[in-house]
């Protein structure tokens, strides 16, 4: 849009191998990486193993619920992660580990108050 990368209902960009193997895909919005329900980008190798998701808010990296990157070697192991709150290098210690604990829900038409045990 505009020469930018931009997609609101999905990847901006999705790259493929020759054989039809997914390899990348990334979500843009008005050219920045930026996707608020999971990995703003992620690439794949040959067999479709996950090889790293990086999170992206507003083109910065960003993730209040776990690591903004992690990377996995072609075995599926976790070989590296890291932990990023508005671009800024954060401890996992850091992060707001949201709570449901006193939260109201409603199930069939009766209010909830939860408690965390």
């Amino acid at each position: 849009m505009n020469g930018q990368f931009h997609n609101e209902h999905g990847p901006a960009i999705r790259e493929w191998s020759s054989s039809g193997q997914l390899r990348y895909e990334s979500y843009w919005l008005n050219g920045l990486l930026h996707n608020e329900h999971g990995p703003a980008n992620r690439a794949w190798n040959d067999s479709g193993q996950l090889l790293r998701e990086v999170y992206y808010l507003n083109g910065q990296l960003h993730n209040e619920h776990g690591p903004a990157i992690r990377e996995w070697n072609s075995s599926g192991q976790l070989i590296s992660e890291s932990y990023r709150l508005n671009g800024q290098e954060v401890a996992k210690e850091q992060l707001a580990m949201e709570s449901c604990s006193g939260k109201i829900v409603e199930i069939d038409g009766k209010q909830y108050q939860l408690k965390e045990l």
